[in-house]
């Protein structure tokens, strides 16, 4: 890695800091430059505006975010179980995580969260061309087990499970809330697996 993508990597990892803790308006570019060590110049010239940090950013971490958690859940997908379909996705950024250049497995998770509530103007083209794809081969791999299930009914139960896991996930030092970590964390994540699959079977026609 060259010291120019060194520097930049020290300021994504700052602007993943700012913008999760503060939102897309709270986080101002001074923040984000005072946090990497540098002038707002520097991150002009390599990003541009605010809204480009963060979308440069985010796109940034589709790589090792669909990388990990693509790799998980083909290894289960070999298994033939849903379970393990599905806690494979949601633990693989904690477990399986390895490029901590810019940002760990929890800290993307916690950005992630945080984009959620972002204006979709904002995110919605990084989400469709970096992150969609692999989020799409999941989910069509655990639906493969309810072929039966109306859309409307996968669907609430997709955002009952996105808010659950989020709330194990961002309780900790790096989320705005500042809640308390939850301590046994993958524990969490497997017992959240195996209830949304009694959850899910409760659907099939």
């Amino acid at each position: 890695m060259t010291k120019s993508d060194t520097t930049k990597a020290q300021m994504m990892r700052a602007a993943v800091q700012q913008f999760t803790r503060l939102g897309f308006e709270g986080a101002a570019l001074r923040d984000i430059a005072r946090a990497a060590g540098v002038n707002i110049g520097l991150i002009r010239y390599h990003f541009g505006s605010k809204a480009d940090v963060y979308r440069d950013t985010l796109a940034y971490l589709a790589a090792p975010y669909n990388n990990t958690c693509l790799a998980a859940l083909h290894r289960a997908q070999a298994t033939g179980d849903a379970e393990q379909i599905l806690a494979s996705w949601l633990l693989a950024p904690i477990t399986d995580w390895e490029d901590d250049t810019v940002a760990n497995g929890v800290e993307t998770l916690c950005f992630l969260n945080k984009m959620g509530y972002e204006a979709p103007e904002l995110t919605r083209d990084v989400y469709e061309s970096h992150y969609a794809y692999a989020w799409q081969e999941w989910q069509e791999a655990l639906r493969g087990f309810f072929p039966g299930m109306a859309e409307a009914d996968w669907l609430w139960c997709l955002t009952c499970l996105r808010g659950m896991y989020f709330n194990i996930i961002a309780h900790n030092e790096f989320t705005l809330w500042e809640l308390p970590a939850i301590r046994r964390r993958e524990a969490a994540i497997r017992r959240l697996a195996h209830d949304t699959l009694a959850l899910l079977r409760t659907y099939e026609a």
